[in-house]
């Protein structure tokens, strides 16, 4: 009987386990197990190599359009989705973590930026001091690192590109600073009265002279209620009587707040909080982002199911849609809701797997979902496993058509649930932001296996990044399309190149149209290695 291709969780191969130590594929129906046994199949994996398809890449990125990669999720509404014409992942251009004056560790599950030059990323040298950086993204050379405040709580804030005034503006701690993108001087700092943690700035480019930035703060767990803060981002002029910098209001949000991250569109803003003041459910907002004094709400309505939204939430063709998190529970026990974007009317509310990642409304008004939580034999299982969830917009009703975990989880013991060292497929996170790319006629989707956390790092770098192809079901043997070790967390795209940091530093990788031919002897190294996808090695029709 066929079987797909299953990848363990992050961490499952460690389980001591016998005989599900670690599960290598061959192919989708050779299931060859326990690493430690790799050496007896050497001459299996020597015959299956005579007969391998060999993996193709066009050499260098193709190139279409260029749009920068501002914001987290690409630009201020948080669903970017580019057009590009390859889908297969070429090993990495390059990778960088400085140079001979600085070494940088990046920020796990913090998001990067790009401009048509450089690309930027925040990260701590070896004492531990944070800096922004930027590289080039033909080379990889450190163009600058600039020393930025520290963090609080390890947030992992994605910094935004202002390509109007120049500048990369960063949160961190009790500061929001703006540096020039090309020489990394700071510009401005705005101090703030309470913490910015995970939260990430939203900022407008429509505004003629008086942009803005948002910006939440973190009060959860607190007494205090959090506040949306809307600072000038654009020079001093008569129709702007604001410095860059300058705050130009903050009004107190009906609930705490913790990573609430705002969308805008068309002169307006809109926000969540973590929950009501008290615990209870999370509310969503909208306010006018023009207002030169603290505004009242446009509408505000509370999250029908009592959980709060700990992410950004997302705009998308007069909608607004937003996740939440839930802190106990089972897979699908948190709900992802859409509301109108003119009146704040639920449209409808679906169970989908916790999350802080913004949803991706996809070009086909399908609505896709990061979230669950890696786990490992050293950590607490927290109900959720790391999935992609696709759901199909009816208007006013929505249908969930997969969660990739529930798809390819194998319940060996036949308990109904998820038990250590049963292999899934593991893509996705509540950490991690995926992109979704338009690729012929169809839609792939750029998402990564994050890495389990450990206990003294309670979050984690992505060991790989794919490219999925949406239209497939995460069964379907070529669900997965390509995959690279070693980057993956929360990337940006430029044209047909692919942005991303790991534990091994900042990559650049090409998206190519097909894949480039690596030898038999290195196909066969990077599985025993567990370095390559097994799914490369194919049957050649007609041998």
């Amino acid at each position: 009987m066929l079987r797909p291709t299953v990848h363990w969780g992050p961490g499952e191969h460690r389980v001591a386990a016998p005989k599900r130590a670690a599960t290598i594929y061959i192919s989708e129906r050779n299931p060859v197990q326990n690493r430690s046994h790799i050496l007896r199949f050497t001459p299996l994996l020597i015959t299956a190599a005579v007969f391998a398809q060999p993996i193709r890449y066009q050499h260098g990125p193709i190139n279409t359009t260029h749009s920068p990669w501002t914001q987290l999720g690409g630009d201020s509404s948080h669903t970017h989705t580019p057009r590009v014409i390859g889908s297969h992942l070429a090993p990495p251009d390059w990778t960088s973590t400085g140079d001979g004056s600085i070494t940088l560790s990046f920020t796990p599950q913090a998001g990067i930026v790009a401009d048509d030059q450089r690309v930027y990323a925040v990260g701590q040298d070896q004492g531990f001091v944070r800096h922004l950086s930027a590289f080039d993204q033909d080379t990889g050379e450190l163009a600058w690192a600039t020393e930025i405040p520290f963090a609080i709580l390890d947030s992992w804030s994605t910094p935004t590109l202002d390509l109007q005034n120049n500048t990369i503006i960063a949160v961190s701690g009790f500061s929001i600073v703006a540096l020039d993108r090309f020489t990394g001087d700071q510009v401005w700092l705005t101090p703030v009265d309470r913490p910015i943690v995970n939260a990430s700035p939203c900022i407008t480019d429509d505004l003629g002279p008086s942009n803005r930035l948002f910006i939440t703060d973190y009060t959860f767990g607190s007494a205090t209620n959090g506040s949306l803060i809307c600072i000038n981002i654009d020079p001093n002029t008569q129709d702007n009587p604001f410095d860059p910098g300058e705050i130009v209001w903050s009004t107190q949000l009906p609930g705490n707040c913790s990573g609430n991250t705002p969308a805008y569109s068309d002169g307006v803003v809109y926000v969540s909080t973590a929950d009501n003041g008290t615990g209870g459910a999370g509310h969503l907002l909208a306010f006018d982002a023009t207002s030169t004094t603290p505004p009242n709400p446009i509408w505000d309505t509370l999250n029908p199911v009592s959980l709060g939204f700990f992410g950004a939430v997302t705009y998308a063709d007069g909608f607004i849609y937003a996740s939440s998190y839930n802190f106990q529970g089972t897979q699908r026990s948190a709900n992802t809701i859409k509301l109108n974007a003119v009146t704040g009317a639920l449209q409808w509310s679906i169970p989908t797997v916790r999350t802080d990642a913004a949803p991706i409304v996809l070009p086909n008004k399908r609505v896709l979902i990061s979230g669950g939580v890696p786990t490992s034999p050293s950590t607490l299982f927290t109900g959720s496993l790391p999935a992609i969830e696709l759901i199909e917009d009816h208007g006013n009703s929505a249908t969930l058509l997969w969660d990739s975990f529930e798809s390819t989880h194998n319940d060996l013991n036949s308990s109904g649930t998820w038990d250590q060292g049963e292999p899934y497929l593991s893509i996705g996170g509540w950490g991690h932001q995926p992109i979704a790319i338009i690729n012929g006629r169809t839609t792939k989707l750029l998402v990564a296996t994050m890495n389990a956390p450990t206990g003294i790092n309670p979050f984690s770098h992505a060991s790989d990044l794919h490219t999925i192809d949406l239209s497939k079901l995460p069964t379907d043997p070529d669900f997965i399309i390509s995959s690279q070790p070693n980057t993956g967390t929360t990337p940006a795209i430029i044209g047909s190149r692919v942005f991303s940091t790991a534990d091994s530093g900042i990559s650049a990788i090409s998206l190519n149209r097909s894949a480039i031919v690596i030898p038999i002897t290195q196909q066969i190294r990077a599985i025993v290695d567990r370095n390559a996808p097994i799914r490369t090695l194919r049957h050649k029709p007609g041998l």
